[in-house]
């Protein structure tokens, strides 16, 4: 959890007073409330006022768990120039108040502090932080905070949850982070901030649980109030979509229960200046007639892009990236002309979506050079999310055609599509080569983090089935993940994982007993299609293989389809599912239909990590008990290029 922060705060380390570098000097009131805890310094730390009376001392004595005054009021600073610049959910001036303002701090936002706290850590430097005092602060506050959110429910509470919830998602992609997602997607909805208080959702006529819940929390007292709660929102949106895109599993916040305007630019939040921007919502369909309806309503068709920021366009993005994500988890049978017709027909559609949205947006947000231009302005932090995350939903569209793992005479792959997963791949690294050299990686957190990560990958796929060679942009993106894995553990996991996987290409490259039966030295597309082929197989075995079937009969089937779930490399869909295990990966694969059976060999932990590096890119979703004549054609043959002659295949061309 220790990093290096570019604000270093080390100088506190034995100051007796608060240091006048801090932003602010807080209130007497709050230093007695949260107390010197000497046993974080071995000796007293003196408050700048010694006049406190018995039951202030009471107070102080209460909570020894927070560190010492100074270094807390230090730690919310980095809250809000390390992790507020990419989740801005929080009103600087009103959250310092409350928690460091003349009055006695209240319960809920104490639990707010631990969250900032747990999160936090990583970036402070203070030689009083010992392993063990981090330890410590950590285990205490996140205990704190879950204990609290459990058993309470309130707009304080679950901006501390979310705030955690940064901290277990930028650990790993595991259980931790899940389960907290799971109490914050239901609370939010719970707590009626998924919808607007004029939205049609919580009329009479509409029967639904929204009706009782739309008077559960009290108007707000002002327009910062009413903002915080709608980012609020949009933080647990977004964190729910990068959970899922990154694991496979279904949504939590189904779009159908969002009513939601977007955000309004932070100048115009900051200045507590009440405005209306516009309705979130999918432009292509709506789900029911009445639906449709009430869109048709003045309201609804609010447009005011002149309030809108780059959290908002963010947002947007997201959107489509989420439908993007549906659309390439539904099973396509590649042997029948209507099914890929219409799997064409909607890859187009959403092709469109994005390029339209791209070109809609405003000159200051839509035109990335404009930020490599001498006098730039201030990177803003939601800028470059915006453009990370548009550039990352291209990489996901596009790679399912242009290198599909499955193949037929009418589905396969598309040159112009891979034109354009190459394209967004050295948009990203541009963007990520200014962040980088302007210091700001640490303020970007684990979604960046992880576009930098499909960038990677993208560039190993595109490797093993067009350039036919190692892309030496790759180091870059390594470099980028190892140094924002001194802040976020999952960043440090993805680093971990390419350079795992370069290490063993470039081992083999270099050896002459890998590629052939003469010892002949293998060429690069050859070991990286071995291990995206490795990662196929364990996918395909793991998410689809029916609870009764014995490892005989599905070494002989050849008949099973891949799902959204994850897998590890082995050797080929027959051959591996009679040795490969399958259970232990979460009851059959992330977003499996069927549970597993338990073969009798456990993949090698090198095959697992190929299952991360390539699953992303396992498409297209076969329906079970589809054809599979040419499974995994393209990941050992495939040169990125439609075939030449025969029936239309997909393809990016239009």
């Amino acid at each position: 959890m220790a990093g290096v922060s570019p604000t270093s705060h080390s100088h506190i380390s034995g100051m007796s007073t608060v240091s006048v570098s801090m932003p602010g000097i807080p209130s007497v009131a709050a230093q007695e409330y949260y107390g010197t805890n000497p046993g974080a310094t071995g000796a007293p730390l003196q408050s700048p006022t010694m006049n406190m009376s018995h039951s202030q001392n009471q107070t102080l004595s209460s909570d020894q768990d927070l560190p010492p005054y100074d270094l807390l009021y230090a730690l919310v600073d980095l809250y809000f120039k390390h992790i507020n610049t990419w989740c801005p959910i929080l009103y600087r001036k009103t959250t310092l108040d409350s928690l460091f303002g003349p009055s006695m701090i209240e319960e809920t936002d104490k639990i707010l502090l631990h969250a900032i706290v747990a999160t936090t850590l990583r970036y402070s430097t203070d030689a009083r932080l010992t392993d063990e005092r981090r330890r410590h602060y950590h285990s205490v506050s996140k205990q704190r905070v879950l204990l609290y959110g459990m058993e309470h429910s309130s707009v304080k509470s679950l901006q501390a949850l979310v705030i955690l919830a940064l901290d277990l998602v930028g650990d790993s992609n595991g259980p931790p982070g899940w389960n907290i997602m799971a109490l914050i997607t239901r609370s939010v909805v719970q707590l009626g901030l998924a919808v607007e208080s004029s939205s049609f959702s919580v009329s009479p006529h509409f029967t639904s649980i929204y009706t009782l819940r739309a008077m559960t929390l009290p108007e707000p007292k002002d327009f910062i109030e009413e903002e915080s709660r709608r980012r609020l929102f949009w933080m647990i949106y977004l964190l729910d979509r990068y959970a899922t895109i990154a694991t496979a599993f279904e949504f939590a916040l189904d779009d159908r229960e969002i009513d939601r305007t977007l955000p309004c630019r932070e100048d115009l939040w900051v200045k507590n200046q009440r405005v209306e921007t516009r309705w979130f919502s999918d432009k292509h369909h709506y789900d029911t007639h009445h639906e449709q309806e009430n869109r048709e309503s003045p309201e609804y068709k609010i447009d005011n892009p002149q309030n809108l920021g780059a959290f908002a366009y963010y947002i947007e993005i997201l959107g489509i990236f989420s439908k993007i994500h549906t659309f390439l988890k539904e099973p396509v049978d590649i042997s029948a002309l209507s099914d890929v017709e219409q799997w064409q027909m909607r890859y187009k559609e959403l092709d469109n979506t994005l390029t339209s949205w791209k070109f809609g947006l405003p000159g200051e947000f839509g035109n990335m050079a404009k930020l490599f231009q001498p006098g730039a302005k201030q990177l803003n932090c939601g800028w470059v999310m915006l453009h990370a995350t548009y550039h990352t939903a291209v990489i996901r569209l596009h790679s399912s055609a242009a290198y599909p793992t499955t193949r037929s005479p009418i589905f396969h792959p598309s040159y112009s599509a891979g034109q354009r997963c190459h394209a967004a791949v050295e948009n990203i690294q541009a963007l990520s080569e200014f962040v980088a050299t302007n210091g700001l990686l640490s303020k970007l957190g684990p979604p960046f983090a992880f576009t930098l990560w499909v960038a990677a990958r993208l560039l190993l796929v595109h490797g093993s089935t067009v350039e036919r060679k190692l892309s030496a942009q790759l180091p870059f993106f390594v470099d980028c993940l190892r140094e924002m894995g001194r802040y976020w553990p999952v960043a440090a996991r993805y680093c971990s994982l390419l350079q795992r996987v370069l290490d063993e290409y470039r081992e083999a490259e270099g050896q002459g007993t890998i590629g052939g039966e003469g010892g002949t030295t293998p060429s690069s597309v050859k070991i990286l299609a071995d291990m995206r082929r490795t990662a196929f197989d364990l996918d395909f075995l793991i998410s689809r293989q029916p609870k009764h079937v014995n490892n005989a009969v599905i070494a002989a089937s050849g008949g099973l389809g891949i799902s959204g779930g994850g897998g590890t490399p082995g050797p080929s869909a027959a051959a591996a599912s009679s040795s490969l295990p399958v259970s232990g990966f979460g009851g059959g694969g992330r977003n499996s239909r069927y549970p597993s059976v338990t073969p009798a060999k456990t993949p090698q932990p090198n095959e697992l990590e190929y299952l991360d590096v390539f699953d992303f890119f396992n498409v297209p979703r076969l329906p079970f008990g589809g054809p599979s004549a040419e499974v995994g054609a393209s990941v050992e043959n495939g040169n990125g290029a439609n075939r030449e002659g025969g029936q239309q295949g997909i393809s990016g061309d239009g």
